[in-house]
């Protein structure tokens, strides 16, 4: 399991000092984490991904994915992942893979 980013204020902190990665479905940004006790996710999936129906499934396939992954590892970090257009075309094992390969957990 995985915390969440929440506050306006941690999303642009890690997209204006994390590292940029990009892939076919998702852009993720990497930075070290602040909070001592665990790694934190930011998900923002927008409407350029498709109506809410796509836009919930990536969701849903993200969390899926995230919820499989080690977190707790050091160094613990900030991620927040950025769904493009295409995410809403990707099947689980595209995203699976995408986002491992994205966060380098692999």
């Amino acid at each position: 399991m995985f915390a969440s980013l929440r506050r306006r204020g941690d999303f642009a902190r890690v997209r204006s000092r994390g590292r940029r990665r990009a892939g076919i479905f998702f852009i993720a940004f990497v930075d070290t984490g602040r909070d001592p006790r665990s790694s934190r996710i930011g998900l923002s999936i927008a409407k350029d991904v498709g109506g809410a129906v796509i836009r919930n499934r990536v969701r849903r396939r993200l969390k899926a994915v995230l919820d499989g992954t080690t977190f707790g590892q050091v160094p613990l970090v900030d991620c927040v992942l950025i769904a493009r257009p295409a995410a809403g075309t990707g099947t689980f094992a595209d995203i699976a893979a995408e986002v491992s390969r994205l966060l380098s957990l692999g």
